[in-house]
């Protein structure tokens, strides 16, 4: 079936890959426009638009996926179906009653309806998750889905590794769809009962508190580790990129861990060092920390951290003040 593609961040140039790489390469790209990035701030191209580049598709981007030449751009290039992948905006009327539009959508749908499904769900500890390919409505993800395909999560999971599955899954199913529709075969099925809805992430989501249990600071920190992190204070300004919940100290097999672990537990903030690993106490149990950046560095290890930041370590660890305004 001729499709157009629509996407704009990694999640989406992933799944627009994989398309391609299963030898189903859209009629056209559309994305959003450049923008500035990185410490220079200069203009760069969205995921999206550098994967259908190297593809040598044919990319459409603009400021407004609903404006009138979207639709006439599709009309030209004759596709049945747009497939939207985390574009960024909202879908309108005309634009629905167009074409077809069917998005891979990163939950079991009816969860995480909204913009950080993957990172809403890693942060509320959940067991599972997966994608979702629905027909899209007005309603913000509320169509009937066409296909779902589930995956198991555990505490070595982090956003990074659960979007580049799940945008696997999504070309995967989305082919299956495509495939469908083509063939006459595709049933929706309504969406259940008992939504919940995944906001987009703000400034206020990279604040690390270690006033809630290492479990939930762990979750926080795997869950922003695609594009952003969670950040702390902690004597220095750092970015806290991989870390290890530990309960409490009965299950840690090294003595010194074990013992740097029972002094910290249940007092939230409080910094220890032990034998070159680096233990801050939360509400409940101690976090672990692996891994991390001081501002304006490279990531490091712990060890590495404090071989050249320890003397600067202070005893009690800060959540950095962020205020509660626009995007993260």
């Amino acid at each position: 079936m001729r499709y157009a593609f629509a996407g704009t961040p990694r999640f989406a140039a992933w799944v627009l890959e994989d398309l391609v790489g299963q030898g189903m390469p859209p009629c056209l790209v559309v994305s959003q426009p450049d923008r500035p990035a990185g410490r220079g701030r200069r203009l760069q191209a969205p995921p999206v638009v550098r994967v259908a580049r190297a593809a040598g598709l044919s990319c459409l981007q603009t400021a407004d996926i609903n404006e009138a030449a979207v639709l006439r751009a599709l009309a030209d290039a004759r596709a049945e179906v747009l497939v939207v992948a985390a574009f960024g905006q909202l879908l309108r009327e005309d634009l629905l009653a167009g074409v077809l539009c069917v998005n891979v959508h990163a939950s079991l749908l009816p969860a995480y309806r909204g913009a950080a499904p993957i990172e809403r769900a890693l942060m509320a500890g959940e067991a599972e998750t997966g994608v979702s390919i629905m027909r899209m409505t007005a309603g913000l993800d509320e169509g009937p889905w066409a296909l779902q395909k589930r995956v198991s999560l555990g505490l070595h999971d982090d956003a990074t590794g659960v979007t580049r599955a799940l945008a696997l899954l999504g070309a995967l199913g989305m082919a299956q769809v495509l495939t469908g529709l083509e063939d006459g075969t595709v049933v929706w099925t309504e969406q259940a009962d008992g939504a919940t809805y995944a906001a987009k992430l703000g400034p206020t989501d990279r604040v690390l508190d270690f006033e809630q249990s290492a479990r939930s600071a762990h979750d926080r920190v795997r869950a922003l580790s695609l594009d952003r992190a969670a950040e702390a204070d902690l004597g220095v300004a750092v970015k806290i990129l991989r870390t290890w919940p530990h309960p409490n100290a009965d299950a840690v097999t090294d003595a010194s861990l074990a013992a740097a672990v029972r002094a910290t537990g249940g007092r939230p903030g409080r910094l220890l060092t032990a034998g070159g690993r680096l233990v801050v106490g939360c509400g409940e149990g101690a976090l672990q920390i692996l891994a991390l950046q001081p501002a304006g560095r490279r990531p490091m290890s712990a060890a590495e951290f404090l071989r050249g930041y320890g003397a600067r370590l202070a005893a009690t660890a800060r959540p950095v003040a962020r205020r509660r305004e626009g995007g993260a």
